[in-house]
């Protein structure tokens, strides 16, 4: 869905950094307890806040009933535990890196490098979860990749542009502006222009400008939506299969605004 060569220009901090806070979950945010080991030998015990941990260790000889023991142990203090063999981490980075195409489009590149972590199952170990789910940077859209490919060739014309927003306190509070070519790829990612776009006024005030600025740019806005910041939580916390019913009653409710 992503094109190889996606244009990111005139992006504005806040609308970005809040739709990263709504979209996506950062393992680097979270509370981390990281052992490091050469071949079975530790050479980092450390909680990336420098809390002490209860625990410490010198040899690794189950890393998955390691990560499991500590995370259980220091339960309050930790989001998750790493627990990560020099070696393999260094060989999956070859990996990824061997893995890239030029023609790939830049999600199936994002995807196969989360993937590809499955390759190093006692390497590269957390707990809880798997660490394909855990580590990097997580999407929370509730819908795998193939499924959020599946609605957009749905929902989305060929040639056309999206419009994407959140409301909150009266104004618009992140937005995100995709265009999407031919083949329903998206070339270009851009979020609401302050400088040109009145942000305050209702969530049918907000579209309206966001739609009448991306027409006078030549775009042709195929789909407008704006949700409540909690009507937004509500739909990407839903299952893939339940999100149109879901909108619906959002939209029933006055909790968000679509337009086709």
């Amino acid at each position: 869905m992503l094109h190889q060569d996606v244009l990111m220009a005139d992006i504005d901090v806040d609308q970005w950094r809040n739709a990263q806070a709504l979209l996506l979950r950062s393992a680097k945010a979270a509370r981390r307890l990281v052992v490091i080991h050469e071949r079975g030998t530790v050479v980092k015990f450390r909680h990336t806040a420098g809390v002490e941990c209860t625990g410490q260790v010198a040899t690794v000889d189950d890393p998955h009933a390691l990560a499991r023991a500590l995370y259980e142990a220091n339960a309050g203090l930790v989001d998750f535990v790493a627990v990560m063999e020099r070696s393999a981490v260094d060989a999956y980075f070859a990996t990824v890196q061997d893995s890239w195409r030029i023609d790939d489009d830049l999600d199936v590149f994002v995807q196969r490098t989360y993937a590809l972590i499955d390759e190093y199952p006692d390497g590269i170990v957390t707990y809880p979860g798997p660490a394909r789910e855990v580590l990097g940077l997580q999407w929370k859209v509730g819908a795998s990749l193939a499924e959020v490919n599946a609605a957009a060739a749905a929902l989305v014309p060929a040639g056309s542009t999206v419009v994407l927003g959140v409301h909150d306190g009266g104004a618009l509070w992140a937005s995100l502006v995709l265009d999407f070519d031919a083949e329903r790829k998206v070339t270009s990612i851009t979020t609401a222009d302050p400088s040109r776009v009145d942000l305050a006024g209702s969530r049918e005030e907000v579209l309206d400008r966001l739609t009448a600025w991306q027409d006078g740019a030549g775009k042709a806005v195929s789909l407008g939506l704006v949700l409540d910041r909690d009507a937004a939580e509500e739909f990407l916390e839903a299952p893939a299969a339940s999100k149109g019913g879901v909108l619906a009653g959002l939209a029933a409710a006055g909790r968000a605004t679509y337009r086709a």
